[in-house]
């Protein structure tokens, strides 16, 4: 196990969640002056439309999976809802429930790099399919 802080955004790592080994991808939101640590829980439980960010302290302990990725498939001229992975011009991101405290209602996470950005659905260009394939 490596404390959260050891991890790089954008990795897939097990965390205990809720008293269970869940997947998620790790992501970060980088402040003025902090750092804030996320995970994104993508468990069995196949539904997308309630994937949010679960704020972690950075010391929490995380075990890595090596060899999972994210495939993209076909995509569709649509705007993107809660769980939908879509394109722009500058890459694709995903488009989540932001933490409850946090003052905005979604997050967008860009999947080249695993960075929390805002309000990046404005410039949608379609929604994209995807899914986790484990190496």
């Amino acid at each position: 196990m490596i404390p959260a802080h050891q991890i790089a955004a954008g990795s897939f790592v097990t965390a205990e969640i809720a008293g269970a080994a869940v997947l998620c991808l790790k992501v970060e939101r980088h402040g003025r002056d902090f750092l804030n640590h996320y995970l994104i829980p993508l468990g069995a439980d196949g539904d997308r439309r309630a994937l949010s960010l679960v704020y972690i302290d950075p010391d929490q302990p995380l075990v890595p999976v090596t060899g999972a990725t994210l495939v993209f498939g076909d995509s569709a001229a649509t705007f993107p809802d809660v769980g939908d992975a879509f394109a722009t011009p500058k890459g694709a991101y995903l488009k989540l429930r932001d933490d409850p405290k946090a003052q905005k209602v979604f997050a967008y996470v860009d999947l080249a790099t695993g960075l929390i950005r805002p309000r990046m659905d404005r410039q949608s260009q379609g929604v994209v399919s995807w899914k986790v394939e484990a190496g």
